[in-house]
């Protein structure tokens, strides 16, 4: 539901204001994207100086979002501390410390604006847009943009679009709501082609990426009795670019409700991604391990070897499973 009082805030903020700072949390998905450009290029469209900033890569896949407009997208370095922002946007967010190095380029004095759907947002903005029924942050910033009045030119329409679907899983999640479908229609009425958008986003895969995906699939664990399926990728070895379609593969397999995709990004540095079926809650096991996100899509940062990886976190989840699903 749209809280008229706060959408007008942040409206007569983006109005006002000047020289923008759109962040997101590290590793960032499509929902996060999709908000962070929808966002810009509606502000950009009304002569505003924006950038983006993420401490990790941009998402190959969204790179059409920028067909027409040159990329604003920046990985953090530590050369930019030196500029700090006093108008910030942060979106699809739960706590400050998920934007991470990014930090380093927020005033003190700054105004936050935090646009967010999590369950568990922390509510850290001067001015929080936050609504945990929501299927996606792009969601609430298209209802904050519509509500103030702002242009939703077909470039907007598409990012947040996309954005919606990535989180939907393409309108197939236990997220998807009648709320979401009418978003739906209303971007299709500005233009955006959703049969289009949505073979952009999960059908299409580079030849070397198929064969790095295969590979990981190849060696996929399942836990029978746990109802898990466990993925595995040193990415020094294999330089995955993103993380979709392993997800996809797991969240594909009849007998598995809950799948972990562990990814070796240092010595002894693993991200890991989490999802499940149904009713099984990965967000409450996440935080149990410094994590977090939704009720069905969390993610981790592991600090240690891989056997103690096996022997703590996923011995963890495996009881938790077992647990759950009555074995």
């Amino acid at each position: 539901m749209i809280n008229k009082e706060q959408a007008k805030a942040i409206g007569n903020f983006l109005k006002e204001k000047d020289d923008f700072l759109i962040t997101a949390h590290h590793a960032p998905d499509g929902d996060n994207l999709g908000a962070c450009i929808g966002m810009y290029l509606a502000l950009t469209e009304t002569g505003k100086r924006v950038v983006i900033v993420n401490e990790d890569k941009f998402v190959e896949r969204f790179s059409f979002l920028f067909d027409t407009h040159p990329s604003p997208y920046i990985r953090y370095s530590d050369e930019l501390s030196s500029r700090k922002y006093r108008n910030v946007i942060i979106v699809d967010t739960a706590n400050y410390d998920r934007i991470g190095k990014v930090s380093n380029m927020i005033a003190e004095d700054a105004e936050i604006v935090n646009i967010d759907h999590h369950p568990t947002n922390e509510m850290f903005g001067s001015l929080n847009y936050v609504d945990r029924t929501s299927a996606s942050a792009s969601e609430l910033v298209y209802e904050i943009l519509k509500e103030n009045g702002f242009t939703i030119s077909r470039s907007v329409s598409d990012a947040l679009l996309s954005g919606l679907l990535s989180d939907t899983g393409g309108l197939r999640f236990q997220n998807t709501n009648v709320s979401t479908v009418k978003s739906v229609m209303d971007f299709m009425s500005h233009g955006s082609d959703l049969a289009d958008l949505t073979d952009r986003i999960f059908m299409r895969l580079s030849f070397s990426e198929t064969v790095k995906v295969s590979e990981i699939a190849s060696k996929i664990e399942l836990f029978r009795d746990e109802k898990l399926a466990l993925a595995y990728n040193d990415q020094e070895k294999n330089p995955l670019l993103e993380n979709e379609p392993v997800l996809m593969i797991l969240n594909s397999i009849e007998e598995a409700e809950v799948s972990l995709f562990v990814r070796k990004n240092g010595d002894d540095f693993y991200k890991i991604s989490v999802r499940s079926k149904g009713n099984f809650n990965v967000s409450e096991f996440s935080e149990r391990w410094k994590g977090g996100g939704h009720k069905n899509a969390a993610g981790i940062k592991f600090y240690g070897s891989y056997d103690e990886l096996r022997s703590k976190l996923l011995k963890d989840l495996r009881e938790t499973c077992l647990k759950y699903y009555g074995k």
